[in-house]
C-alpha cells in the first residue's frame, strides 16, 4: 500500500469517526428532548395490571403463572438510584404453578441495598435483589436516556425488521457489565429496551421492556402509560415469557421521593452460603443451613444427591459437604424434584462434577436444549461453562428422564422416584422415597411444623402429597422437605389427613 493511499485512509477514518459520534450525540439529544428525560429527577406512577412469577411455570416450556395487580405504584429517584415498588395482588386469581402470591408486596432498592417489608411492616434485607432492581432503574424510560447520554461507547444503527416491516433507530451502549439496546420510533421516542441479565438456569437471560401509549405529564415531559415486560424468552421454547404488564393511570414528576436505607438493612452482613448437615439414617444426610435443603445418600460405590437448588455457589457448597461426609465416592446422580428455578439453578454444578441428572420426562427438552446446553454465559460464568465436557455421543451431557417411576439401587441402598399426580404446582414434580429408612423427600408440598405442632394453613400442595402417599401405598416414617425441617408421618397424618378428607378430588394437572 502506498504512503499516499495509507494517509488517505487514515484521514477518512478521522473524518468518519467524529461524524458518527456526532450522529449518536445528536440523536440522543433529540430522544432526550422528545420525552424530557434530562429534566426528570424522579417519577411516581400508578396503575393496575398483571404480575407473573418468573421461573415458576407449571409446564417447563410454559409461560410464567400470572396474577392480577389491583393497585400498583412505583416511585423512582434517579439521583440516588433508588425506588419503592408497591402492589396489591388478587391472590385467589393466581394461575397454577409456583411462586408465593402475597396480597401485598413492597420492594425497595437504594444503591447497593435492597429490602422489602414483611407482614408486620418491618424491613427485611434482600441483598441478592439489589442488582436487578437497580438495573430496572437504568432501563426505565428516563433511566435509559440518562445512561445512554453518560455512556462513552453509545452507537446508533438503522435496522429493518422484516417481521414488522419497519425500520427503527437503535441505540446500544454498555453500563458496567451490561450491554443495553433501545429501539426508537420515527419521533425519537423510546419503544423498546432489549438487554440481558445473568441467571443460573438460562445464562445470559433475555429481558425486554416495551413502552407505549406515551402521554404528556407536564414540564415538557412524556411518560408511557403502558409498560409490558418479558423475562426469559428463548428461541428453543415455544412460549413467550411475560413478566409484568402495567396500565398507568397517573404519573407525577420531580416529587420528593428520596428513600432512606433502614439501619438493619445497612448493617446486615453480606450473604454467605452456609451448610449444616445432620444424619437422618444410616448413610442418609440432610444438608441444610439455608433456604433450600439437599439430601445426600450413600451407596456402596457412589453417592446420590437429591436436589441441587438455587445456583452454582449453593450447589458447589453442597458438593463439598457431601464429599466431606462421604469421602472417596463419586457423586453419580443428582435427583431433581422439578424445573422451578430455585430447585434447578444448581444442577449445572453437579453436571460439572460428573453426575447424571435424573428428572421427570416433562423436563427432557428444556434441560437438554436450554439448561444444560452451552448457552451464552458472558455476564456471569459458572463452573460448567468454565470447564465444559466434550460431547461424546447423542444428547446433551448426562440426563436421565422417566415418566412415572424410577429406581436407583445397588443392593445396599435404594431410592424410589415417583411422579406426583394431581399437582397444581408443577407438572414435572416428583418425590423421592427411601424404603430402608422410610424417609420421603418432597419439594414445595409439605414443610413439617415442630413436633406436635400445627400448620396455620394446610394448602392444596400438602393435600396432593397426602393423596399420592396413599395412592402409592408408601410406608413413611419421616418427611424430609427441601424447605424446612424434618417431621414425623404421624404429625403429617394428623395435620393433613382431616383436610384431605374434606377437600374435593383433584384431577391430573389440577
Amino acid at each position: 500500500m502506498s504512503k499516499r493511499v495509507w494517509m488517505f485512509l487514515m484521514m477518512s477514518v478521522a473524518a468518519i469517526t467524529p461524524a458518527a459520534a456526532q450522529d449518536v450525540k445528536s440523536f440522543l439529544q433529540a430522544a432526550d428532548k422528545a420525552i424530557g428525560a434530562s429534566g426528570v429527577k424522579s417519577v411516581v406512577y400508578a396503575g393496575t395490571g398483571t404480575i407473573r412469577y418468573v421461573g415458576q411455570s407449571f409446564d417447563p416450556d410454559g409461560d410464567w403463572p400470572r396474577a392480577p395487580i389491583t393497585a400498583y405504584t412505583n416511585a423512582i429517584d434517579y439521583t440516588s438510584k433508588s425506588s419503592k415498588e408497591e402492589y396489591a395482588v388478587d391472590v385467589a386469581k393466581k394461575e397454577r404453578g409456583g411462586g408465593l402470591a402475597l396480597p401485598k408486596v413492597t420492594d425497595f432498592v437504594s444503591g447497593n441495598y435492597a429490602w422489602n417489608l414483611n407482614a408486620q411492616g418491618q424491613a427485611n434485607p434482600q441483598p441478592a435483589a439489589a442488582e436487578l432492581r437497580e438495573f430496572l432503574i437504568t432501563i426505565s424510560p428516563y433511566g435509559f436516556i440518562k445512561a445512554a447520554l453518560a455512556a462513552n461507547d453509545a452507537t446508533l444503527e438503522r435496522r429493518y425488521f422484516n417481521r414488522l416491516d419497519k425500520t427503527v433507530n437503535v441505540i446500544g451502549f454498555s453500563t458496567g457489565k451490561y450491554w443495553i439496546t433501545g429501539e426508537f420510533d420515527d419521533n425519537n421516542v423510546l419503544d423498546r429496551v432489549v438487554t440481558t441479565f445473568p441467571n443460573p438456569v438460562l445464562g445470559d437471560i433475555a429481558i425486554e421492556v416495551r413502552y407505549t401509549d406515551w402521554k404528556d405529564v407536564g414540564s415538557g415531559a412524556k411518560f408511557p402509560f403502558h409498560i409490558h415486560a418479558h423475562q426469559g424468552d428463548h428461541p428453543l421454547q415455544p412460549a413467550g415469557r411475560n413478566w409484568f404488564d402495567v396500565r398507568v393511570t397517573d404519573a407525577k414528576l420531580n416529587a420528593d421521593v428520596a428513600i432512606s436505607v433502614p439501619d438493619n438493612v445497612r448493617s446486615a452482613p453480606a450473604p454467605q452460603v452456609r451448610v449444616a448437615s445432620q444424619e437422618l439414617a444410616d448413610g442418609v444426610w440432610l444438608i441444610g443451613g439455608g433456604s433450600h435443603n439437599s439430601v445426600a445418600v450413600e451407596f456402596k460405590d457412589f453417592v446420590t444427591v437429591i436436589e441441587g437448588p438455587l445456583d452454582d455457589e449453593r450447589s458447589n457448597a453442597v458438593i463439598a459437604e457431601t464429599h466431606k461426609l462421604i469421602p472417596n465416592k463419586p457423586i453419580r446422580y443428582l435427583l431433581n424434584t422439578h424445573h422451578h428455578w430455585d430447585h434447578s439453578g444448581g444442577i449445572r454444578a453437579f453436571v460439572a462434577e460428573g453426575a447424571t441428572v435424573v428428572t421427570d420426562e416433562h423436563n427432557k427438552s428444556f434441560y437438554q436444549n436450554v439448561v444444560l446446553a452451552p448457552q451464552s454465559r458472558t455476564i456471569s460464568a459458572d463452573r460448567l461453562s468454565k470447564f465444559p465436557f466434550a460431547k461424546t455421543g447423542p444428547g446433551t451431557l448426562a440426563l436421565q428422564t422417566f415418566s412415572d417411576r424410577y429406581s436407583i439401587g445397588d443392593g445396599t441402598q435404594t431410592i424410589e422416584l415417583y411422579h406426583v399426580d394431581g399437582s397444581n404446582h408443577a407438572d414435572d414434580l416428583l418425590i423421592a422415597y427411601l424404603p430402608a429408612s422410610k424417609i420421603l423427600v418432597n419439594a414445595d408440598l409439605y414443610s413439617p411444623p415442630p413436633a406436635g405442632g400445627n400448620l396455620a394453613n394446610v394448602n392444596e400442595n400438602a393435600v396432593s402429597l397426602f393423596r399420592n402417599v396413599k395412592r402409592l401405598k408408601l410406608d413413611v416414617a419421616q418427611h424430609v422437605p427441601i424447605h424446612g425441617n424434618p417431621g414425623s408421618h404421624a404429625d403429617f397424618d394428623r395435620i393433613v389427613g382431616p383436610v384431605a378428607a374434606k377437600a374435593p378430588a383433584q384431577g391430573d394437572g389440577g
